[in-house]
């Protein structure tokens, strides 16, 4: 090389500058996405020639092709393609490569340099060049300023598996991987490494199967080379198709011809062969589709650029670098043709496996302005199973995106925006003739009439049924990979295998390798399997799944209809334990309705399905939903309906979800298998599922399990679980994608027998963190078993609420234990269980200990009946234990509850005494103790030392008058950390408010939260206390329900809302508004929208 080709300047695109939408080629490297409102006509006429045109040749007459002939040319084909209105079910799917940014001129004039270091001549032979390949390519070209900002790349990787070999797994053979795990090529990397300094690869191979890209990745590459942005090493790029090689007559050809024949313009071509300064790149596109014999063991070497020789001599020559040695040479193929090369003439091999998830979003973030429905496909696609395994592939992807715009918009059209149903069935059957079109013009060429639909289908209605045959007889037999032969047998021409349906795979041993299919996915074999049952009692009015013997017993008059064969399936489906059927019952009800008919009628014989089939079809599978059967097989019979274009069941479901009434009725099982499949197909948020009260029965749990794993957070308080309840409940844990964080299991009548079912939940959820088992009857026995699953390395508990489980003295030493062990258990509620002394003392123990992790712990109500506060008679109380803790300086403790523990007037001093000490505490509850004014003089001293961490204190309840307010104005002035108080039910009234009014408008006082909630409170300290706290405007939650507030005061409140800048939250229920003021409040909010105004009770 002596020279560097220039970047051109790249412009600025509009994303809405794309007018026509280019239908797939077969090898779909990278797509352009178009907008969702252009015309389906406009790309049914667009579909009939990209792959011919694009490597359309130059007239053999003409010398240079001019832009206006190729435009003319263009619209001629368009006008003779016309197709009829069938093709606009076809579906915009738009393969195509990146944008020529810029015009032939402003490309030609980075080439200047060029021109004075070669001369005018090769120059301008240079430029001619370019220019046919720019017009080569016009389905690219004509759209080349929109293309850009609408280009999607796709996953392509380095392969080291040459030949390929059969995987082991019959599954695994079926599933495509593409995985971000390895780094992804540019389509230009392909040919280049930096790992040798950007010296291109002598010869290439890129594989992938029908359909995945690997054409439009040639044409993107000689775009993009032709606008001047890539491969600036090469001079000249020569395209060939094997679909074009394959025309050329019989007779001996030279290199030189060759070109001649492709290039006309390239008359003077012999210098560039043979002058090694002069770098070349030659591309073969579908291996796989070629005829010629390429022989590397028996044929002649040849080193004459001008020698006449046979066309496969000329191609394995060239590839040995016989020919031409200093040209590289890229070759694509599908997988099984990889073998005509023998390995050691290629020296890279790199494999294009289509989208991989973030290519996905990528593709429908570019198609689609509305960023919503784009994430909202997204969404349906990975919920719905059946439908990713194939979404890798671009012409898939595409139909499916296509699909989903209409179902999208018709769902929101009709507020359902909250459930999205997808019926997969006109998904495959769009692809199946999306298929079968690209297969017709890949072999025929697009200046051949394109036919109809139903013409189309005609011309390939053995091979299908014959393809369908296969696909029941393996889906029956529970097999995946067939041979050659079995193609054969059931007559189907092994093309329309390899069209994109198929994957070829090569079994090999040391003596012999053989060839072998599969469907690209499962999914596509059940789909084929239906489409036969189908076709059969459609053109036959035979029904295969009749076995043999059961034949015997019809009467030879008798004929089936389909709603018994649906029935039959039905059955079937059910009773088989695998699921291998479930999809194909899916897509045997959906073929049954008249627009799945109506795509397919080239097929089919008869055009009628009886009329009352499907209702009986309907009518039956919602009475199996009334039986007892497996959870996963509602989910199928429901999605069944959905395909049937009947969703009654779930509507229902779904509106009584809407109106909050799912607690207040018992449902039937028919019910929970529509709620489980309305969550499923939700769009709203997955976080958290209440079912709290809702008496769910054993049957309807089991329906449920299915979805629950979706969620983060599942309340099932008062649902009636039981012990069984919570063995159901486990299954969902079985779930490799149980996202499960929160579950809340209060007040289910648990029992110790629950607790081998709570152990497997605890050891094999990863993901939760919080387990609410309060107000159940484990006992000691239950926490004996709870606390070696909680001590189970496994186990990634955090919060635990063993609350009023009727834990006694036995259980202690258990719980002591586990927060030894337990290294990610931060919060433990313990209250309402008998502690005792002795429970006490164990427990502090595991508190002192340095490996215990414990940060919040709740003590509430547990002091025996026979002696005080968590104590005894004895020297040393129970208060006194846990004040030692405290005091201890490796305590970790952050919050501790001690309500509801009758603590006397000695108690509260060692309480001061603690948290005057500790430096960890920050939250405190002693609500519904007996305090008195007495008490808080104790704790107010202590709550104004310096040293004191307290920023949330709970006096709830604790016989607080007027009288102790002055203390607490001391404290309220002298505590820089105090932020949350709460005093509700203390008779502190008027007076007692009118006191603390006066440290609230201190600038000293950092309190944010104050809940003075059943205080006595009147109009009278109305004014004080909002002027107050108006002043600091810190306050963000003022708790003033059940007191005594009128109307008289509405306005101080309005005001006080509307300028107290931080508030979030005010609650004012149950006072004395009347009506009218609490009207006047509500209507406050929308001038507030920031502030949660309650004056209702809940």
């Amino acid at each position: 090389m002596v020279h560097q080709r220039g970047q051109e300047e790249k412009g600025s695109i509009e994303n809405n500058d794309v007018e026509h939408i280019v239908t797939p080629t077969e090898e779909n490297e990278s797509i352009i996405v178009t907008s969702p409102g252009e015309s389906i006509n406009s790309f049914a006429d667009d579909n009939l020639g990209l792959n011919s045109n694009v490597t359309n040749v130059i007239n053999g007459d003409s010398q240079e092709l001019q832009s206006d002939q190729a435009q003319h040319t263009w619209k001629e084909e368009r006008e003779q393609l016309h197709t009829s209105d069938e093709e606009t079910l076809l579906i915009d799917l738009a393969l195509a490569a990146s944008s020529l940014d810029t015009d032939i001129a402003s490309t030609q004039d980075n080439h200047t340099e060029l021109g004075s270091a070669r001369g005018n001549a090769f120059y301008d032979l240079q430029k001619t060049h370019i220019k046919v390949l720019k017009e080569n390519c016009v389905y690219i070209t004509e759209d080349a300023d929109s293309t850009s900002s609408k280009f999607a790349d796709l996953w392509i990787v380095e392969s080291n598996a040459y030949p390929l070999k059969h995987e082991s797994s019959q599954h695994g053979a079926t599933r495509q991987n593409v995985t971000s795990s390895v780094h992804s090529l540019s389509i230009a990397g392909i040919l280049t490494s930096p790992t040798r300094e950007g010296k291109p690869y002598r010869t290439i191979m890129t594989k992938g199967i029908a359909g995945i890209g690997k054409t439009v990745c040639v044409e993107k590459l000689i775009h993009d080379w032709a606008a001047g942005s890539v491969l600036s090493e090469f001079d000249f790029i020569f395209m060939f198709s094997f679909c074009k090689l394959n025309k050329m007559p019989g007779k001996s050809i030279s290199l030189v011809q060759l070109l001649h024949h492709y290039y006309p313009h390239m008359q003077h071509c012999e210098e560039i062969l043979i002058n090694t300064s002069i770098r070349s790149l030659y591309i073969f596109d579908g291996l796989d589709e070629s005829i010629q014999g390429l022989d590397f063991e028996n044929q002649l070497a040849c080193y004459d650029e001008n020698e006449f020789i046979s066309l496969g001599s000329l191609l394995t020559n060239l590839i040995r670098g016989n020919i031409h040695p200093s040209a590289s040479v890229w070759i694509t193929t599908r997988p099984a043709a990889l073998g005509q090369i023998p390995p050691h003439y290629i020296d890279r091999l790199t494999e294009i496996q289509g989208f991989c998830e973030q290519q996905k979003k990528e593709y429908l973030h570019k198609k689609y302005e509305n960023r919503h429905l784009a994430e909202q496909m997204m969404t349906v696609m990975n919920k719905e199973k059946s439908l990713s395994p194939l979404c890798f592939m671009p012409i898939f992807y595409c139909v499916l995106s296509t699909i989903l715009e209409g179902a999208l918009k018709s769902f929101h059209r009709y507020g359902h925006s909250d459930y999205i149903p997808v019926a997969i069935t006109s998904v495959y059957t769009k692809f199946l003739v999306q298929i079968l079109s690209h297969q017709q013009q890949k072999l025929e060429g697009s200046r051949v009439m394109k036919q109809t639909i139903v013409a189309l289908l005609q011309s390939k209605q053995k091979a299908i049924i014959g393809l369908g045959k296969l696909a029941f007889d393996l889906l029956r037999e529970q097999t995946l990979i067939f041979s050659e032969k079995a193609l054969q047998a059931y007559n189907v021409d092994a093309s329309l295998a390899e069209s994109g349906l198929c994957k070829e795979l090569i079994v090999e041993n040391a003596y012999s390798s053989k060839r072998f299919f599969c469907f690209v996915d499962e999914t596509l074999q059940e789909y084929f399997a239906a489409l036969y049952v189908f076709l059969s009692f459609n053109n036959s009015k035979y029904n295969p799944l009749k076995t043999a013997s059961h034949s015997k017993t019809l009467r030879r008059s008798e004929k089936p209809s389909y709603s018994q064969i649906c029935k039959e399936a039905c059955r079937e489906t059910i009773k088989s334990s695998r699921g291998h059927l479930d999809l194909f019952l899916r897509f045997l009800c959906g073929l049954g309705t008249r627009k799945h008919q109506q795509i397919l009628k080239g097929l089919m014989t008869s055009c009628e399905i009886n009329c009352d089939d499907i209702p009986k079809i309907i009518q039956t599978l919602k009475k199996r939903l009334q039986e007892d059967i497996p959870p996963e097989k509602c989910i199928t019979l429901l999605q069944c309906l959905n395909e049937l274009d009947d969703n009654s069941l779930v509507e229902e479901i779904r509106k009584t979800m809407v109106a909050g009434a799912i607690t207040s009725r018992t449902l039937t099982p028919a019910e929970y298998s529509a709620l489980s499949f309305a969550l499923q197909m939700s769009d709203g948020d997955m976080k958290s599922l209440d079912l709290s009260q809702h008496k769910t029965s054993s049957v309807g749990l089991q329906r449920l399990v299915p979805v629950l794993h979706r969620f983060t957070s599942l309340k099932m308080i008062g649902s009636n679980l039981g012990d069984s309840g919570v063995n159901i409940l486990s299954q969902m844990m079985k779930s490799p994608d149980c996202k499960l964080q929160n579950l809340e299991l209060e007040r289910n009548d648990l029992t110790h027998r629950c607790c081998e079912a709570l152990t497997f939940i605890l050891t094999n959820s990863t993901m939760l963190s919080s387990l609410n088992l309060s107000n159940n009857n484990l006992g000691d026995r239950g926490m004996c078993l709870l606390s070696a699953a909680l001590k189970d390395p496994r186990c990634r508990i955090q919060k635990l609420n063993l609350s009023n489980n009727n834990l006694s003295i036995g259980s202690w030493e258990e719980i002591a234990s586990v927060l030894i062990i337990n290294q990610t258990l931060t919060e433990l509620d313990v209250s309402d269980n008998r502690m005792g002394e002795p429970g006490l003392r164990t427990l502090s123990i595991a508190l002192n200990d340095p490996r215990c992790k414990l940060q919040k712990l709740r003590l509430n109500n547990t002091s025996t009946l026979d002696f005080g506060m968590m104590g005894s008679y004895l020297e040393e109380t129970g208060i006194e234990i846990l004040s030692d803790v405290l005091k201890d300086p490796q305590c970790t403790l952050k919050a501790l509850g001690l309500a509801k523990n009758s603590l006397t007037q000695k108690n509260y001093e060692e309480i001061a005494s603690a948290i005057s000490i500790n430096h960890t505490l920050t939250y405190l509850d002693l609500s519904s103790n007996v305090i008195q004014d007495s008490g808080m003089n104790v704790l107010s001293t202590a709550l104004k030392d310096t040293s004191c961490s307290i920023q949330s204190l709970l006096l709830t309840n604790t016989k607080l008058t007027s009288t102790c307010c002055e203390k607490l104005v001391s404290v309220l002035v002298t505590n820089q950390t105090l932020r949350e108080l709460d005093l509700s039910m203390n008779k502190l009234g008027d007076s007692g408010v009118r006191t603390l009014s006066a440290a609230l408008k201190e600038p000293s006082c950092k309190l944010e939260i104050l809940g003075l909630k059943q205080t006595s409170l009147t109009d009278a300290c109305c004014v004080k206390l909002l002027s107050a706290l108006s002043t600091t405007q810190n306050i963000t939650h003022l708790d003033l329900s059940e007191n005594s507030f009128t109307n008289s005061s509405l306005q101080n409140f309005c005001n006080f809302i509307l300028t107290c800048n931080k508030l979030e939250v005010i609650r004012l229920e149950q006072n004395q508004f009347t009506t009218n003021g609490q009207m006047a409040l509500k209507e406050l909010s929308l001038k507030k929208s920031g502030v949660q105004i309650v004056v209702e009770r809940r």
